[in-house]
């Protein structure tokens, strides 16, 4: 392959990855090309007309003819046929090209504040890309293309992601089922792949300088070599229910001290876009996804109240109102083990 110990994000849209992701491509042993899907589509931030149509002819037609199946949607929320030898070889060279394209200032024309990549420093980078939605069911075959792959896997609460998508014209029911299958799926690949961590995007925003080392461990890079880490600039929901910039024009690269981390991100973000909900949105999406949010901890109260969710009123996280991603294990793990003693006290 010419690949070797890629990176995968995998989550929702307006599920946080963007953080995660911009913590990872401050390493400058690190190449962000994007979302995966853009790679093979198109993309209309980062791409010319004549680009994008380049993408769909050479990177993502001859996948389609081969599988009978839109392999790189995002919409597709399904699992992925297995690609065979000619096609796992095509996509690992559309990875490994594209990365050689990415000097876009988005994406990694800078390593540092003042330090440009080189192509060279870009072909022997590690390859960092997100797997949104329907593209997560793709980790099955990533995982078979590249054993040493490392895989994160972004949860978040339902509620604030249904109110994302709400804005954009999407039902709460379809919202909720998605989030539902999503969760199963990201939960299961983590118990059976290895090197794959599930991360919370709260405590991304609570710990930020503390969750930056502990994915820098998962992935295998060396910490010292970040001085500052980079973020892009996105709009946020304040506490009065507005859409603030964090910054002068929407992606925008902006590098920063990791000390200052806790003070750029907004830790109530949850929480100001779960008090945008209606109850009949919160009831239909819960419908569909409330064993996901008990599964993963949330509070699936209709009403946000101060230190229960996501912020008490100084704007802290209050970490005890949503259990650690090695708590629910534990309690899956426990589950387990009482279903088997019951079964063979059952057979005896």
């Amino acid at each position: 392959m010419w690949n070797q110990s890629p990176i995968f994000v995998n989550g929702f849209s307006r599920g946080g990855t963007t953080i995660l992701t911009n913590l990872l491509a401050s390493h400058p042993n690190v190449c962000l090309v994007g979302e995966t899907h853009h790679l093979f589509k198109g993309h209309s931030i980062t791409d010319s007309p004549w680009n994008v149509l380049r993408k769909c002819i050479y990177n993502d037609a001859p996948i389609l003819a081969r599988q009978w199946q839109d392999f790189f949607s995002p919409r597709l929320v399904e699992p992925r046929k297995r690609l065979g030898r000619w096609a796992r070889k095509r996509v690992d060279h559309v990875f490994y090209r594209e990365k050689l394209r990415s000097r876009h200032p988005i994406l990694n024309r800078f390593k540092s504040p003042v330090e440009e990549y080189a192509k060279e420093e870009l072909a022997a980078a590690r390859l960092l890309a997100k797997n949104i939605d329907g593209m997560i069911y793709a980790t099955d075959e990533f995982a078979r293309m590249y054993p040493d792959a490392t895989f994160f896997g972004l949860l978040r609460n339902g509620l604030a992601v249904c109110e994302g998508h709400l804005r954009r014209g999407r039902s709460a029911e379809e919202i909720g089922w998605r989030y539902q299958v999503l969760v199963d799926k990201m939960c299961a690949d983590a118990d059976r792949i290895p090197h794959y961590k599930l991360l919370r995007f709260e405590d991304l925003l609570s710990q930020p300088a503390e969750t930056l080392f502990s994915v820098f461990a998962h992935a295998g890079l060396d910490p010292e070599r970040v001085s500052q880490v980079r973020m892009q600039a996105r709009r946020v929901m304040d506490s009065a229910g507005n859409h603030r910039l964090q910054g002068s024009s929407e992606w925008d690269v902006t590098w920063l001290p990791v000390s200052e981390l806790s003070t750029y991100l907004q830790r109530d973000v949850d929480s100001n876009q779960v008090r945008q909900l209606s109850e009949a949105n919160r009831d239909a999406f819960l419908k569909h996804a409330g064993r996901a949010m008990e599964r993963l901890g949330y509070s699936t109260e209709f009403a946000p109240v101060a230190g229960r969710h996501d912020a008490d009123s100084t704007g802290d996280v209050d970490s005890p109102s949503i259990i650690s991603i090695e708590e629910v294990r534990q309690q899956r793990r426990q589950a387990t083990s009482s279903n088997q003693l019951e079964s063979q006290r059952k057979a005896a």
